[in-house]
């Protein structure tokens, strides 16, 4: 079932008799009376484009582009075009950039315009404006941003780098807003009931918009901005009591739906690898054992040819309808850390970060003391090969060797990949992040597509090198109805509009 969308810009908002004014909260009117423009209606839409649970925008783009990233693999094919195997269709390619467009910008604007721009309410919402266009930034490249206007999106593309400037410089502002204003007024809560991931508390907001800030500052090496953020007053995400997790409510935990109800979604053979080459103790609270061999077995992405039932015993995401779903947690922020003190931004220990990341993911599931002391001191465990009895034709040999005990005098590059792999595996299953963090890396080492249907854009590339699908190309959509514009971005971009060219931010080899 689709959603529907609030758009407030349809429906009328008569101020000269309601006796509207910029304090919402405030409001001297009928209490029964449903004002379609007041802020709290219109977040909730918005907010869901941070980690969607609305069961078909959820497959569409954190599950199937998702995939990407390694946590997830499609189990259906449906009609033989999907990203997997590099040859999404039109529509399916252009889904991400125009729902998230879509699910932000017409209630944006019914905010800014009912806020005049300012306040605590507009701070929301740049907050949410600003993190899903990262996430569009992220698949796309160069996008519009700042001569977005309401009514006006076919608009001048700006820069990935001016983008990522942007996005940084709006999250903190908001942040410095929205702290303020929790500290002046602590027990106000203005969005409360209408809010999925904090319950109308601001401070939190505050602290994910800075740590969204900081994902956004080292992703593109902006050294400086992330110097600055770690020393906001409104601080970031740093324990789990402060993760920002999605209640997916009514709807139910997306995920769940597509594994289970569907069959269009199983464990991807390389998260499953390293964890079970690791004997990491997460992994049953990730996955469900596979009905083939009755322990943990992931299947391999991007195969052109199946039919569903002949995969449906791969394990599955451990997950029920009422299971949560991350939208930045705790672990980020210490690895973020860490690999700063390891490029020299930071003064600071980067095993002290390093291990403070993977001690709080393992508490966030439930992992005990102990076992978290063995897993970081093991230092001759590697990630596993893949050994598919089902199905040999899609077993991998890996060429990583990297170890979980942290080495403090090894290279800067190994160091680099000890601590993406753990953030990999603890940013689970946030799929966009991960494939984000993959293209800009390297790490970890994800198996190739079996299938590459992308008719020689993409390259083939030898074990231990695989780089996939560096980016979606821009929609048909903005080629048809902002042709001028598309064209500049792509110049902009520095490359072809395809799924090979690199962004800015990723590593060229």
């Amino acid at each position: 079932m689709k959603k529907i969308f609030i758009y407030a810009s349809a429906l009328l908002l008569i101020c000269g008799t309601t006796g509207c004014t910029k304090n919402f909260e405030e409001y001297n009117t009928d209490p029964y009376m449903l004002y379609v423009a007041d802020p709290p209606i219109l977040m909730p839409t918005m907010i869901d484009a941070l980690m969607y649970v609305q069961q078909n925008d959820s497959q569409m783009i954190d599950q199937m582009v998702g995939s990407l990233g390694g946590y997830f693999t499609l189990s259906n094919r449906w009609g033989g075009q999907n990203f997997d195997t590099f040859n999404a269709s039109d529509s399916w390619n252009a889904t991400p950039y125009n729902t998230m467009f879509e699910d932000i910008y017409a209630n944006y604007f019914d905010i800014k315009k009912a806020t005049d721009g300012s306040g605590h309410y507009f701070a929301l919402a740049q907050v949410i404006r600003a993190a899903v266009m990262m996430r569009v930034a992220d698949c796309y490249g160069p996008i519009p941003y700042s001569q977005v206007t309401d009514g006006s999106f076919y608009v001048p593309y700006d820069s990935a780098e001016d983008v990522y400037k942007q996005i940084i410089e709006d999250l903190t502002n908001a942040a410095s807003v929205l702290y303020n204003y929790s500290t002046a007024y602590p027990s106000s809560q203005p969005v409360k009931g209408n809010d999925l991931l904090f319950d109308g508390d601001y401070a939190a907001w505050a602290r994910l918009a800075n740590s969204l800030a900081l994902r956004a500052a080292v992703r593109t090496g902006n050294a400086a901005a992330a110097q600055a953020i770690t020393a906001h007053p409104a601080g970031l995400i740093e324990e789990n009591s402060q993760n920002a997790m999605m209640d997916p409510g009514v709807q139910g935990n997306p995920y769940q739906l597509a594994a289970a109800s569907w069959g269009d979604l199983r464990a991807n053979a390389s998260i499953v690898d390293y964890m079970t080459g690791y004997s990491d103790p997460r992994l049953q609270a990730y996955f469900k054992t596979s009905s083939y061999n009755n322990s943990y077995l992931g299947m391999r992405a991007g195969s052109a040819s199946f039919q569903k039932d002949e995969v449906a015993g791969y394990s599955q995401p451990n997950v029920d309808s009422g299971s949560k779903l991350p939208v930045f947690v705790a672990a980020e922020t210490a690895f973020l850390r860490a690999e700063m003190v390891v490029r020299g931004w930071i003064s600071g220990n980067a095993k002290s970060y390093y291990e403070q990341g993977v001690r709080l993911s393992m508490q966030q599931w439930g992992v005990g003391e102990s076992s978290i002391t063995n897993y970081l001191a093991n230092n001759t465990a590697t990630p596993a090969n893949h050994t598919d009895t089902h199905r040999p034709i899609y077993n991998y040999t890996r060429s990583t060797k990297i170890k979980i005990l942290w080495n403090e005098s090894a290279s800067t590059e190994e160091k680099i990949e000890r601590i993406i792999t753990q953030k990999w595996i603890a940013n689970y299953p946030m799929g966009l992040e991960a494939w984000a963090e993959f293209r800009r890396t390297g790490y970890p080492e994800l198996a190739p597509a079996v299938d590459n249907l992308s008719d020689g854009v993409i390259a083939n590339t030898a074990t231990g090198n695989f780089r996939g699908l560096r980016r979606l190309r821009y929609p048909y959509t903005e080629h048809n109805l902002n042709a001028a514009n598309v064209d500049a971005a792509v110049t902009l971009l520095g490359g072809e509009d395809n799924e090979a060219t690199d962004l800015f931010w990723a590593k060229k080899n």
